[in-house]
């Protein structure tokens, strides 16, 4: 990809999506511990709309149990959908900025085992008050907590699950737009993209500080997802106001724009490879691997 599209990887909208538990936890923790027979587990953070209720369906239909959380259960209709259809998925809430309820989910975890921790949920913001002049640092601030700190706290509160695992996988969902490598013009989103920023790094020491207890830590770049429909606008539709800017650029084609579903084939497919030799470097969706 050139490096203008990378650039404006960083209003790419995986996001929005904030972690999640609740009351069917319990019995699946008590139901299946260390069963080596029983079906792999994961748990997918932000999964009530674009990548995480893509990953949802995804691990679902594999038969996989799937911990499916979300900030607001009660209104996320496609995720409720989706568990209807799928006995093996739970939904569940948690907002990880919040230390008592992620302290709660692994008390009501205890005992049982994630393979794969995906933390996909992140916060992109308005783009006007990250630019430099103007601002928000109340903003800023909230952005850092649910993109770099959120995801930490959601790992450390849940290692000894991921540990007692057979695959022993933890997964970050970063942003081109967080790459140093790869930065050019384009919107200055100073706060989105220093979290994601961090979080790179924070992969990477993850991924050295675990090695010597078998787990891995994988760092995807979903790539440009659209989650919002605009590849199903029609003439005379109105665009979702964090993609008018990218609007020429889609439209002529220099920014190439995939939907969930697809993003999700590809980073699963990158999630089943992860080895110890691939862990802690930054993999595009579509299996290169990116510049810090």
């Amino acid at each position: 990809m050139p490096i203008r599209q990378h650039a404006c990887a960083c209003l790419r909208l995986l996001l929005w999506l904030v972690v999640a538990i609740g009351a069917p936890v319990n019995t699946l923790a008590a139901e299946h511990g260390a069963d080596p027979a029983s079906p792999s587990t994961v748990l997918i953070t932000g999964s009530n709309r674009g990548i995480g209720l893509a990953f949802a369906g995804h691990y679902a239909q594999l038969g996989w149990r799937v911990i499916a959380t979300c900030r607001s259960p009660d209104r996320a209709e496609k995720l409720q959908a989706l568990a209807q259809q799928h006995d093996n998925l739970s939904v569940a809430r948690l907002d990880i900025t919040n230390t008592a309820q992620i302290s709660a989910l692994a008390n009501d975890l205890d005992g049982m085992q994630i393979d794969v921790l995906i933390n996909n949920a992140a916060y992109l913001g308005d783009a006007e008050p990250q630019q430099f002049g103007q601002l928000d640092y109340e903003l800023f601030n909230d952005i850092v907590n649910v993109n770099l700190i959120g995801p930490l706290r959601v790992t450390e509160a849940l290692l000894d699950n991921v540990a007692a695992s057979r695959q022993r996988k933890i997964i970050f969902l970063g942003s081109a737009a967080g790459s140093n490598g790869m930065l050019g013009p384009g919107l200055r989103l100073y706060a989105y993209r220093s979290s994601k920023a961090g979080l790179h790094f924070a992969a990477h020491e993850l991924a050295m500080d675990l090695a010597p207890r078998d787990i891995t830590v994988g760092l995807l770049n979903p790539g440009i997802v659209d989650t919002k429909g605009v590849l199903d606008l029609k003439p005379g539709d109105p665009v979702p106001k964090v993609f008018q800017p990218l609007m020429p650029l889609i439209e002529s084609g220099e920014l190439q724009l995939i939907r969930p579903a697809e993003s999700v084939t590809g980073m699963a497919k990158l999630i089943d490879d992860l080895d110890a030799e691939s862990a802690g470097r930054f993999w595009n969706v579509d299996g290169q691997e990116l510049p810090w």
